[in-house]
C-alpha cells in the first residue's frame, strides 16, 4: 500500500498545478498549491512537507535560487525541479543548488508519475544535500530540445559532481567528446586539466608510456624519466576515446587504476596513486568485444556503473532546427531566426545523417558561405554523405584489430611460448589456402601461382592441414 505524504506544488500556471494535483492525490497524497516561491515557502512552514516541485520561472523569486531556501523549509525534502528551459545548464544549475531530479514542460502525466514516486522514496532517508562550491555555468555547446537529449543533459547533471567514472557511448559524430568535456566543467574537479586521449591515435608499442610515463632506460630511446597522462592529469579528469582500441595489457593496468587509484611507470616497480577522474567514450559494441575477448570483461563492468548513450542525430531529429541556429550563431550569421524556415527543416530532417551532428555543423557551414547571408534553401546544403552499406570500418583495420587480439590472447595465455609464429599460420593459413582454391575452382597452379608459392609447397601444407583440391 502506497504511503500518504503531502506533496507541495509551487508553479504559477493553474493547469499545472491541476493536472499535477489529480495526478497525486489518486495515489492517496495530499497536495497543496501555490503560484509563487513566497507563497510556496509560507505553506512549506507551515506544514510537514514529504516533498516539492517547484516549477523554475515564477514571479518575483525563480525556482532555482529559491531552492535552497525550500531546502531548508522542508529538512531537505526532495524538490522536483518544472521548467520550460530544457537546456544543460538548467539541469546542472538544479542539481548544483539541491534537486532531486527534473522535469521539462511539456511532460507526459506518467513520466511525472515515475519521477514523484523515486522521490518520494528519497524522501524517507533525508539527508543534507553535499556542499558544493558555487560555480559559475558556462553557456554549453551541447544542443537539444528533444526527449533523448533532455535524459543526457539529466544524466549529466547528476554525474557531473562525483568521481564516478562514465562510459560515454554513441555513433561517430554524435557529440561523445562535448558530453565529457561539459561533465568535466560542471565537476568539481573544473579547476584541473581536461585531457582527452585517443589511444588507437598513439604508436601501440608506446600506449602504455603515454598513459603511465616511464623511467629513464625503460626502453630503447628512454632517455630520461617522463611523465604519463595519469601524472599530467593530476586533479582533473582524463577522456579515453575509442576506449575498444586499448590494447588487452594495457586495459589490466587501467583496471588496477580504476579499483586501486594506483600505476606504475613503464620500467618502474613503485606504485604511484593516480588522483584523476575517468571518463571513457566509444562508438563500438563493447558487448560484442567482450564476447569475442577483444575486450575485458571486468574492466567492461567497471566502466558501465554509470553509461550515458547519445542518440544518433537520425533519431532526434527535432534538435536540427536548434542545431542549425546555434551554429549559425557561432558563425555571426545575419538575422538567424529568418534564415532557417519549416520548409528547409522539413527538407533537412528527411535526411539520414550518417556523419550525425559533424556532418550537419559541416553542411551548415557549407550552406552559409554559400548563401553569403540570404535565406538559406536545400540547394544550399551539400549532397547527403553516402550511407552505411559498407562497413564503417576498413577491411584492414579490422583485420589488424582481429591480429592483435589474437596475438595478445596467446601471449596472455602462454608468454613463454616459443610457436606463436606457426601456431598463428596454422589459425589463419587453412583459410586463405581453401578461399584461393576455390576461386581457382581446385586448379593447384594457378592456386599456387595466386600464393606466389611453389606448386609442391602448396601441395604439402594442403596435405598438412587436410584440405582437399575441391
Amino acid at each position: 500500500m502506497t504511503t500518504a505524504h503531502t506533496i507541495l506544488v509551487v508553479d504559477d500556471e493553474p493547469s499545472i498545478c491541476w493536472a499535477l494535483e489529480k495526478m497525486l492525490t489518486s495515489e492517496g497524497h495530499e497536495v497543496i498549491t501555490g503560484s509563487s516561491a513566497e507563497e510556496g515557502l509560507r505553506l512549506a512552514a507551515q506544514n510537514d512537507v514529504s516533498m516539492v516541485i517547484l516549477d523554475v520561472r515564477l514571479p518575483k523569486e525563480d525556482g532555482i535560487s529559491a531552492l535552497p531556501k525550500f531546502l531548508e523549509a522542508t529538512d531537505n525534502a526532495p524538490i522536483i525541479i518544472i521548467t520550460a528551459f530544457g537546456d544543460l545548464e538548467t539541469a546542472v544549475a538544479a542539481v548544483k543548488n539541491g534537486a532531486t531530479d527534473y522535469l521539462t514542460k511539456p511532460f507526459k502525466l506518467e513520466d511525472a508519475l515515475r519521477t514523484c514516486r523515486t522521490a518520494l522514496q528519497k524522501s524517507a532517508h533525508r539527508t543534507a544535500p553535499a556542499a558544493t562550491q558555487p560555480m559559475d555555468i558556462d553557456p554549453s555547446v551541447l544542443v537539444g530540445t528533444s526527449p533523448a537529449m533532455q535524459q543526457v543533459f539529466r544524466q549529466i547533471a547528476l554525474v557531473a559532481d562525483s568521481d564516478l567514472s562514465v562510459l560515454i557511448t554513441g555513433e561517430t559524430g554524435t557529440g561523445k567528446e562535448l558530453v565529457a568535456a561539459a561533465i568535466h566543467r560542471h565537476s568539481r574537479r573544473a579547476d584541473g586539466p581536461y585531457i582527452p586521449i585517443a589511444p588507437v591515435a598513439l604508436n601501440p608499442d608506446l600506449i602504455e608510456s603515454e598513459l603511465f610515463g616511464h623511467v629513464k632506460g625503460a626502453f630503447t630511446g628512454a632517455s630520461d624519466d617522463r611523465a604519463g597522462l595519469f601524472e599530467r592529469a593530476e586533479g582533473g579528469t582524463v577522456l579515453l576515446d575509442e576506449i575498444g582500441d586499448l590494447p588487452l595489457g594495457t586495459q589490466v593496468k587501467l583496471l588496477r587504476v580504476l579499483e586501486q587509484g594506483q600505476y606504475c611507470r613503464v620500467g618502474d616497480v613503485k606504485p604511484r596513486t593516480a588522483n584523476v577522474r575517468i571518463l571513457a567514450a566509444t562508438n563500438s559494441d563493447l558487448h560484442e568485444d567482450v564476447a569475442t575477448n577483444a575486450f575485458r570483461e571486468d574492466l567492461f563492468h567497471r566502466l558501465t556503473g554509470v553509461q550515458i548513450h547519445l542518440p544518433p542525430l537520425r533519431d532526434r531529429v527535432e534538435d536540427i532546427g536548434p542545431l542549425c541556429r546555434h551554429f549559425l550563431s557561432a558563425m555571426k550569421y545575419a538575422d538567424i531566426e529568418s534564415a532557417v524556415d519549416d520548409e528547409l527543416l522539413e527538407q533537412l530532417h528527411s535526411r539520414p545523417w550518417h556523419g550525425n551532428i559533424r556532418e550537419l555543423k559541416n553542411a551548415v557551414g557549407h550552406a552559409a558561405v554559400v548563401s553569403r547571408g540570404r535565406k538559406l534553401t536545400i540547394d544550399d546544403f551539400p549532397e547527403p554523405k553516402p550511407g552505411r552499406d559498407a562497413p564503417t570500418t576498413s577491411p584492414v583495420l579490422a583485420m589488424e584489430k582481429s591480429i592483435r587480439v589474437w596475438s595478445e590472447n596467446a601471449i596472455e595465455a602462454n608468454p613463454d611460448s616459443v610457436t606463436l609464429h606457426s601456431d598463428f599460420l596454422a589459425a589463419t593459413e587453412p583459410t586463405l589456402l581453401r578461399t584461393v582454391m576455390k576461386h581457382t575452382g581446385g586448379n593447384r597452379a594457378k592456386a599456387a601461382e595466386m600464393l606466389g608459392i611453389h606448386r609442391g609447397t602448396l601441395r604439402d601444407r594442403m596435405k598438412a592441414y587436410g584440405i582437399d583440391d575441391q
